[in-house]
């Protein structure tokens, strides 16, 4: 952390004098520090990353408790057709028939 913090700084230090201007559709600003532009640009990355990572785990979660539930019904399902399966079973042999 403490080397990524200093190639950081050595990047802004360079680039302080440098200035840019920027034409985004209908809006301009001009004369901006290039650093600072090259800041901005990599926190809106980071927040775009982070939204995106945030709505995909979020989805995961859900898919995966549905999945869970689905999971959970079956197993019941499974468990009463093995019980019905072994009553069925029992009630043969108490008559004597197999």
């Amino acid at each position: 952390m403490i080397l990524f913090n200093l190639i950081i700084i050595v990047f802004m230090t360079q680039n302080s004098v440098e200035r840019v201007d920027i034409h985004f559709f209908n809006y301009s600003i001009e004369s901006s520090y290039l650093n600072v532009v090259i800041l901005f640009t990599l926190l809106f990355g980071v927040i775009a990353g982070f939204l995106t990572s945030v709505f995909v785990i979020f989805s995961h979660k859900t898919q995966i408790k549905s999945l869970q539930n689905k999971n959970r019904i079956l197993t019941d399902e499974l468990n009463d057709l093995r019980n019905v399966a072994i009553d069925e079973g029992i009630y043969e042999s108490e008559d004597g028939e197999y």
